[in-house]
């Protein structure tokens, strides 16, 4: 079987963006910041993918990575909110189209949460920030448990609802360390 030459191109060129490329990571003081919380969530690659995926170079101090959590949440909640709404419209089974119905509205208060957790964060009221993020992780919570709910149908947003309920607790867990800084 002969190869051919952009074969071998493409594998050189692959090979040059993995090895020599540099990734962006986190020095070690931003690094210790991200442990700091991630250690206290229930999966911390995930916690510490979603730092080091977004901060924007290799410092950031705990007011960046407060405003990456919220950035993150608003992001997820949206999406997730976006893609129930989608499954709402051709939902035939009734006991699955209630949890649905369930999940929407719990998804629009996550994301009026985090939207208002913004506006705070913005305004430098970090305490207000707080108490706007506190009603989240119950909303998330009534979409996962109504899954659990009998009649159970299949839980479509199970994996949405993990990494939200990641969220909220990294954005509360940043804000209480900002709070604490300040």
């Amino acid at each position: 079987m002969a190869s051919s030459p952009k074969c071998y191109s493409l594998l050189a060129l692959l090979a040059i963006l993995v090895f020599v490329t540099p990734t962006l990571s986190a020095d070690q003081a931003t690094q210790k910041l991200i442990d700091n919380i991630c250690r206290g969530m229930e999966e911390y690659a995930f916690c510490n993918n979603a730092f080091n995926q977004n901060i924007h170079g290799p410092s950031a101090d705990i007011k960046a990575l407060t405003q990456i959590t919220i950035e993150q949440s608003t992001n997820n909640a949206t999406k997730t909110h976006s893609y129930i709404v989608e499954r709402l419209k051709n939902e035939k089974d009734p006991a699955e189209k209630n949890a649905l119905t369930t999940c929407e509205h719990a998804y629009s208060l996550v994301m009026d949460c985090f939207s208002k957790a913004a506006a705070s964060f913005f305004a430098k009221d970090y305490d207000g920030m707080l108490k706007s993020e506190r009603p989240a992780a119950r909303a998330e919570a009534s979409c996962s448990t109504i899954f659990n709910t009998p009649p159970n149908p299949p839980d479509p947003v199970g994996d949405r609802n993990r990494q939200m309920r990641i969220l909220i607790a990294m954005a509360f867990a940043a804000g209480t360390d900002l709070m604490s800084n300040i």
